[in-house]
């Protein structure tokens, strides 16, 4: 039984599928900007992780765009949002429970991701799952993101923990490094939908599904 103080989940693609999501919003940025998203090399449009503002910035220096970053993530979200609205979207397998029982047992809980955390916020809500989690920390509160393991230190500082005794839950090669690097103790949960198979090697423990997790055998809190 692992001892934990708290426990940090990535969110898209570990608590939910949106890579279709993700990538529509960023083919109608690039046909309101006119350009075609499927002109990015395939390698940079199937990696999973990065934040969306890197995104953008990559978008932007591809197609030579010259309006600002801050306009174009504008721009972008309400797409991406209305796109969410209207898709029947389902949580990972196992996910909702492994949230719930965390909840149950009273272990404080954040999401670490490399989103939009407004966005966030609304599908946690639409889930009946914001309520869970004691905050959200998204791409734009980092300067730099994952694999750099700044978005765990200041995710488990801000829940007031030591980044050693948290778990965290991943489905990316990126933030398994970035949690690793933070100190923490990685689950890593496969996508068996992702774009392109994550080395997820360096986790601590792999599963390919949130369902094959004993959360109530596999922690305990730990006394702080």
């Amino acid at each position: 039984m692992r001892q934990i103080s708290a426990a940090i989940f990535d969110f898209d693609e570990t608590i939910i599928n949106l890579e279709p999501q993700h990538t529509a919003a960023h083919e109608a940025l690039c046909r309101a900007m006119g350009n075609d998203y499927q002109q990015m090399p395939s390698s940079y449009r199937e990696v999973s992780g990065r934040r969306i503002i890197d995104d953008i910035r990559g978008m932007r220096a591809f197609f030579h765009w010259k309006t600002s970053e801050e306009e174009l993530m504008a721009i972008r979200r309400p797409m991406f949002d209305d796109v969410c609205r209207t898709a029947d979207l389902q949580l990972m397998p196992g996910a909702e429970r492994t949230i719930r029982t965390l909840h149950e047992m009273k272990i404080p809980m954040a999401i670490a991701t490399s989103a939009v955390g407004p966005s966030v916020d609304i599908l946690l809500r639409r889930f009946g799952l914001r309520d869970a989690f004691r905050l959200i920390v998204d791409g734009s509160e980092v300067a730099i993101g994952k694999p750099d393991p700044q978005a765990y230190v200041l995710t488990a500082e801000r829940l007031g923990a030591d980044p050693h005794d948290c778990v965290v839950f991943e489905d990316s090669h990126v933030g398994v490094v970035a949690a690793k690097r933070a100190g923490a103790y990685c689950v890593a949960v496969r996508n068996p939908d992702a774009k392109m198979r994550q080395d997820l090697s360096e986790a601590d423990v792999v599963l390919d599904s949130f369902e094959q997790l004993d959360v109530r055998s596999a922690f305990a809190l730990k006394e702080r």
